[in-house]
């Protein structure tokens, strides 16, 4: 099936609105498709900030391991006086 085009003509309605949401969106999905160098950075901003959380699951893996939890017990016994 071939792809539709995409056309500027109005509905006929005069004082028509676009949404500039659909627009900014509609911008997006095409960047997407040609693979822009915008896209591409995010894609190696994504890969670092997920590189960054692993290394953290991987200290808190090792710290369990070795008995060394870095979690700090947040109970404190209170007195309650009557």
């Amino acid at each position: 099936m071939a792809p539709k085009k995409k056309t500027s003509k109005t509905t006929g309605q005069e004082g028509s609105f676009v949404c500039p949401l659909c627009l900014l969106f509609g911008c997006v999905r095409d960047m997407t498709e040609r693979k822009s160098a915008f896209f591409q950075h995010m894609n190696n901003a994504r890969i670092e900030f997920l590189e960054g959380i692993k290394s953290l699951i991987d200290e808190q893996i090792e710290g369990l391991k070795k008995g060394t939890g870095t979690r700090k017990s947040r109970l404190t016994k209170i007195k309650v006086e009557d």
